[in-house]
């Protein structure tokens, strides 16, 4: 065991027994004193669990120019790769936007560089091989907002570029169609720790807003797991993604000072886990809309998606 000892944070133990007395455990009224939580009103704001994903996605700047171009290219049947990056993040990211975008027709490939031979983010040799296998236009997810030389380039090849990313920025952005960063300076959407999977989920609900709660629904899971894995604050619409997902288990009070505790979510009866209603199979029902249920339902791939070739 590489750690023995545990170094606890100090707090205040009149507050941390305030938050006690108010009804959450022990341990969790530790850490929120700890953090300077002192009064049981300020933990229940912090506790409190959003169900709905309060921002429209059209309030980060070039969402508009991003739908508006991938709107264009299922309209016209172009064929398109989304790109990602080989972590936890940028798999899930991948993964929500290629299954949404083959669920409404389009020609979509994939890409996730390797680690060692491939390196983080764009590169040339693989936005050249892209082009080579007939893409027209290139999203990116979890990545790109550095590329600047990278983007340049896949204009002079003549590929269109969709950025979409959550790292910080440099002072010059890449030359893109759109490039969709929450953490860019000039973008006001006013929650600014979105993971890259939380970013490529906006760009879903805004491709199809009018479904955009079903969507939201569906995703949830991918969403949640790349959130958890890049180790974003718990806080504003991560929490919403994570506790969409696993209710309950997202913070251990349900913030109105009352515990949590498993006979606070109801369950369904024995009746209702025996057999899907007819019609639907164990996994396509909406209650059953997570990992598995977006699984079932994953639209075939092209049969052009295949790797891009090693340089």
């Amino acid at each position: 065991m590489k750690y023995t000892q545990w170094n606890a944070a100090a707090f205040d133990q009149a507050a941390a027994e305030r938050l006690h007395a108010a009804g959450h455990p022990r341990l969790l009224s530790a850490v929120m004193a700890a953090r300077g939580v002192e009064a049981p009103g300020e933990a229940g704001a912090l506790l409190v669990r959003e169900r709905h994903l309060q921002n429209s996605p059209f309030l980060m700047k070039d969402m508009d120019k991003a739908v508006r171009r991938i709107r264009l290219a299922l309209e016209r049947g172009e064929r398109m790769a989304v790109f990602g990056d080989y972590d936890v993040d940028g798999i899930t990211s991948t993964v929500l936007l290629v299954h949404y975008l083959r669920s409404q027709g389009a020609d979509c490939i994939k890409h996730i560089p390797r680690r060692i031979e491939d390196g983080y983010g764009l590169g040339r040799d693989a936005l050249r091989a892209l082009r080579d296998q007939g893409v027209t236009l290139v999203v990116t997810v979890d990545c790109g907002i550095t590329g600047v030389e990278e983007a340049r380039f896949a204009r002079e090849i003549g590929l269109d570029l969709v950025i979409t990313d959550h790292h910080e920025c440099k002072e010059v952005l890449p030359e893109a169609v759109a490039v969709v960063d929450p953490r860019r300076s000039d973008c006001p959407y006013p929650f600014k720790h979105l993971a890259g999977v939380g970013v490529a989920l906006k760009l879903v609900l805004a491709l199809g807003e009018p479904q955009a709660e079903a969507l939201f629904q569906r995703y949830s899971a991918l969403a949640a797991i790349g959130t958890v894995a890049d180790v974003m604050l718990m806080t504003g619409e991560n929490r919403t993604i994570v506790s969409r997902t696993w209710p309950g288990r997202c913070a251990p009070s349900t913030g109105n000072g009352r515990p949590w505790s498993r006979r606070s979510t109801p369950r369904p009866s024995s009746r209702s886990r025996a057999s899907p209603p007819p019609g639907e199979t164990p996994w396509s029902s909406p209650a059953r809309s997570g990992i598995r249920g977006w699984w079932a339902s994953w639209p075939a791939a092209s049969a052009r998606d295949t790797p891009a070739p090693a340089s």
